[in-house]
């Protein structure tokens, strides 16, 4: 009997903490692949949708597998076959910024798009 107590306990000790939530969070949780507008007006000092994902998200611009670099589109365009290419968008003209997996860029964009994508909309 002493073990069924002691093994309910332990039981429900471990669910409890598998349902408790991470806690320590002091605002909205951001999401990984995507940079939503509320989060470039708390920089600054900033000036370009480069700086922007080097600061907020860098791990956007690192090569993946044989594809290497993400490409950008600009409003669902072409813009650029590297992250450079995102210097040349200012930041004031930014929506969002979404990182687009290469399966998920094949299926938007079609077949020719040889990686993942950083995809800019302006406003």
């Amino acid at each position: 009997m002493r073990r069924i107590r002691l093994f309910s306990l332990l039981a429900i000790v471990v669910i409890a903490g598998a349902c408790a939530s991470g806690g320590g969070s002091s605002g909205p949780r951001r999401d990984r692949n995507r940079i939503v507008l509320a989060e470039i007006t708390e920089l600054t000092g900033l000036t370009t949708a480069l700086q922007v994902v080097q600061r907020l998200r860098s791990v956007w611009l690192t090569p993946r597998g044989r594809a290497g670099l993400p490409s950008v589109y600009r409003d669902d365009r072409p813009w650029g076959d590297t992250p450079q290419s995102l210097s040349a968008i200012e930041i004031s003209s930014i929506r969002e910024m979404q990182f687009v997996s290469v399966n998920d860029a094949n299926t938007r964009w079609g077949r020719n798009v040889r990686g993942a994508v950083i995809l800019v909309t302006t406003r």
